[in-house]
């Protein structure tokens, strides 16, 4: 296979070409006399005085791409720019604050966003104009516009400009100063909760209208939500949406993975580039939802995504890329789709066959004036496990058949030229995706993948760390640049706490604790509370801290849930003072919109259930690891009855062996912050109907207060009405070890039960 790296055929490079950004590279032979942004190009509109075209965008963006090849590859239109006005190319993968700056701007000017982003600004770079792609005539009009509006009433232009900079710098100090006088209120659980109710499409998945974007963090919240409270609905509408995805053509069910989003209601037409970031989330959303269903199913969009990742999105030390582009040679979705000879090509009659019986080909639509691909996108009409089901096949016969028919596919399409692949290598996005590989590695007990995520982490620490400690945002071709901001650290102390939990590596969390104490030196607010997003080393309009989630969840909220982890593993409080300060420097913003800071509220979550580590020394006579030693796995033992069956029902019985010494909490606990016993079966229709008889309680006096207990053997008889066609039936567990004041982190068991 080969990769694309499409550039404009300019014999003339410009300043351009000297950049480390794959976007920047793409516009280093336009026309148009670009700049890096920096302080010649401020110097030159400073002396010219002319205004300045910020022009953003990223290397995998379709819509770039177009503007590029309509306009900045267009001798006359660069004519006009060259001579009007000082044109500025920025990465935003590179520079995400200025980025966010003056996409702030264009919202506030056109109520809408997007890139490529185009903003006029004046030299002393506040916007006064702004939108996101144009059509030719329209920009080159723009252009002569504002070039006779410079020269005839620039005072006018410098109004709106000075208009524009103070909203954008009251709204980012509005958050700045967002802090509460304590912890936000447990109640915004339910209410972020009842939010995704309302939104909730309940027959095809996904929240609020298309195009439909995955909402990742949404997922990961409902998940936890469910994990922590047992909440049915949220597991319903993570595991709905999930599906539903999983069998669309936003899921890539030839190579794994998952594009951005899709442009219709159904999750069929994909947005086509694939982002490392999404990749990230998702793993780590269909690893938790597998870790909840064990269904077969779920663990295989979850490998397709990390093995995906491998094969094509890292490099050979380790480090993972950032995208694959959306187009090949200009037409979006041509190494995706496919025609119906191409398929005939690919597979044999048998193969053939069965594909068109389990997956139906979506029609790509077309946009006036662009190429169109005229192959169609791939999707599953229903779940692997229900069309086996129907055709009396079992599971696993169905799923030998699907991977042979997608490798087939797959070798044939590793024919074709591959889409440009933006391999540079950013740090937060890394971040993300070392934690989505331990926890997969983890959940799914598939060692490579932890060991893909220590490889990942070691390139990073050893390439895109400086001497003194601090960070670089990204790397490409042996090039470090860039200080890092603050998501950079976050995300990589999640991803080294991580790798902590699963390899017990002590350099590991040792690199966690000195990127959190550099993170505070050189972002924390010592005023307000909370971290900047950067250093404050460059002078932009404002100093912006960006709490709020957007395509990836926010620094300040992963930095909460990497303070709650160290917490967790090594029950210092004051790791969980510092969550609890994060939390209240955002509160009164968390509290009037906690849907904008969804995985905040998810760290809230956490810190009303989380435990700390046991603390007490280990005896040297005892065969416990300090990692056993914090989870309730090592005293609690748990095992399921031969079931009783009588019709359509059956009765199974939990049977907890509790250590001596030690006890777990009652159904219901006798304090919210305490994790209740719970018992639930399974089947993958779920449609069962499942009664559990809790036993009576123990009462224990404690520091806490007299509490309700269970001790030594302990037995939890379900009863289950199954539908007529159940199958693949599991007895879930969850309970928390308690010992005098200590409470370890609650542990989850899956049984298998076997229908006679």
């Amino acid at each position: 296979m080969t990769f694309s790296l499409s550039l404009s055929t300019h014999a003339v490079a410009n300043r351009l070409i000297d950049s480390s950004s794959p976007y920047l590279l793409q516009h280093a032979h336009n026309p148009v006399d670009w700049y890096p942004w920096g302080e010649e190009a401020f110097a030159k509109a400073r002396k010219e005085n002319k205004p300045i075209l910020v022009s953003i965008g990223y290397s995998t963006c379709y819509w770039c791409h177009v503007m590029e090849r309509e306009i900045f590859e267009n001798p006359e239109i660069a004519k006009l720019m060259n001579e009007s006005i000082v044109s500025i190319k920025i990465d935003r993968e590179q520079r995400p604050d200025v980025d966010d700056l003056y996409m702030t701007a264009t919202q506030l000017m056109t109520h809408s966003g997007g890139w490529p982003n185009n903003v006029f600004v004046t030299p002393d770079l506040k916007p006064f104009y702004a939108g996101t792609y144009f059509p030719p005539a329209a920009f080159s009009s723009l252009i002569q516009q504002i070039h006779y509006l410079w020269m005839q009433d620039q005072v006018a232009l410098k109004a709106q400009a000075e208009r524009l900079a103070s909203a954008i710098i009251r709204i980012k100090q509005q958050e700045n100063n967002a802090q509460s006088s304590s912890l936000p209120g447990s109640q915004l659980v339910e209410a972020l909760i009842s939010h995704f109710s309302d939104y909730y499409d309940n027959r095809l998945g996904g929240f609020y209208q298309a195009p439909k974007f995955p909402n990742e963090d949404a997922l990961l919240f409902l998940l936890e939500a469910y994990r922590l409270t047992n909440n049915n609905t949220c597991l319903e509408m993570a595991r709905g949406t999930l599906n539903k995805m999983a069998e669309g053509g936003i899921h890539d069910h030839v190579g794994g993975g998952f594009h951005r989003y899709a442009t219709d209601a159904q999750w069929r037409i994909p947005h086509f580039e694939k982002m490392l970031y999404n990749q990230a989330l998702l793993g780590r959303a269909y690893t938790e939802l597998y870790a909840l269903s064990s269904k077969p199913d779920d663990r295989a969009v979850a490998e397709g995504i990390f093995d995906f990742t491998l094969r094509q999105m890292t490099h050979k030390d380790g480090g993972f890329y950032s995208a694959l582009d959306a187009e090949t040679d200009a037409v979006e979705g041509a190494y995706y789709a496919w025609t119906d000879a191409e398929l005939h090509d690919a597979l044999d009659t048998d193969s053939y066959a069965w594909l068109m019986k389990h997956y139906g080909l979506a029609e790509i639509p077309g946009i006036p004036g662009h190429k169109h691909e005229d192959g169609r996108v791939l999707y599953l009409i229903q779940p692997l496990f229900v069309s086996a089901t129907e055709k009396g096949l079992s599971y696993e016969d169905a799923l030998k058949k699907q991977q042979a028919v997608m490798t087939a596919l797959r070798e044939s399409r590793d024919k074709r030229k591959l889409p440009h692949l933006d391999n540079k290598i950013i740090t937060s996005w890394n971040g993300l995706m070392i934690d989505a590989f331990v926890r997969a590695g983890q959940r799914m007990g598939k060692p490579e993948y932890t060991d893909a995520a220590r490889r990942a982490a070691d390139f990073i620490l050893a390439n895109l760390r400086k001497q003194d400690g601090a960070l670089y945002r990204t790397w490409r071709d042996g090039k470090a640049e860039i200080a890092a901001y603050f998501e950079d650290y976050a995300f990589m102390i999640q991803g080294l706490v991580s790798i902590y939990r699963a390899a017990k590596e002590d350099s590991y969390l040792q690199a966690a604790k000195e990127l959190a104490a550099k993170a505070k030196q050189l972002f924390w607010d010592e005023k307000h509370g909370g971290y900047y997003f950067t250093d404050g080393s460059e002078q932009l309009l404002v100093r912006m801290k960006n709490a709020v989630d957007s395509a990836i969840p926010s620094g300040n909220a992963v930095m909460a849930q990497a303070l709650l982890d160290l917490y967790e593993i090594t029950g210092d409080a004051e790791w969980k003072q510092q969550a609890e300060a994060l939390l209240i420097a955002f509160g009164q913003a968390i509290t009037e919109n906690p849907r904008a800071y969804t995985h905040m509220v998810h760290a809230l979550l956490r810190l009303n259930h989380v435990a700390p580590a046991a603390k007490a020394a280990l005896q040297p006579d005892e065969a416990v690891t300090l990692r056993e030693a914090m989870v309730t796995k090592t005293y609690v033992k748990v095992g399921a009855s031969e079931p009783k069956r009588e019709g359509n029902s059956l009765t199974v019985t939990a049977v907890l062996d509790i250590a001596q010494g030690w006890h777990v909490n009652a159904n219901p606990a006798s304090f919210d912050f305490l994790i209740s016993t719970s018992v639930d079966v399974r089947e993958d229709s779920g449609k069962a109907e499942v009664e559990p008889a809790y036993p009576d309680a123990r009462a224990m006096t404690t520091s806490l207060g007299d509490i309700k207990v269970y001790e030594g053997k302990v037995s939890i008889p379900v009863k289950v009405t199954l539908p007529g066609n159940a199958e693949n039936l599991r007895l879930l567990v969850r309970a928390q070890a308690c010992k005098d004041a200590i409470c370890l982190a609650p542990s989850d068991w899956i049984v298998p039960v076997k229908l006679k």
